[in-house]
């Protein structure tokens, strides 16, 4: 039996820069159907220009929808994402 060879564990090969949600000036909770955070995540990757971070507070499913917290570092992605999904 050949013997499996062990594979290496995935590193960043830039630093990531991890923040607690605190360190951000502006929040907004969402929920969304099942299947439908992605078109948000899509739209905030090509509209925000400042940091930005998402948690998710409980998943989605098909009878549920889920539940979502948005980060935001400046007031102009905050008042564009409150524009979008208000």
């Amino acid at each position: 039996m050949p013997q499996l060879k062990r594979r290496q564990p995935n590193t960043f090969k830039q630093p990531v820069d991890f923040r607690d949600r605190e360190s951000f000036l502006f929040a907004k909770e969402i929920v969304k159907p099942f299947g439908a955070i992605e078109s948000v995540l899509d739209w905030a990757k090509q509209e925000f220009t400042g940091e930005w971070r998402w948690q998710l507070v409980e998943v989605s499913s098909e009878r549920r929808p889920g539940r979502y917290i948005f980060y935001f570092e400046n007031e102009r992605d905050y008042l564009a994402f409150l524009l979008k999904c208000s």
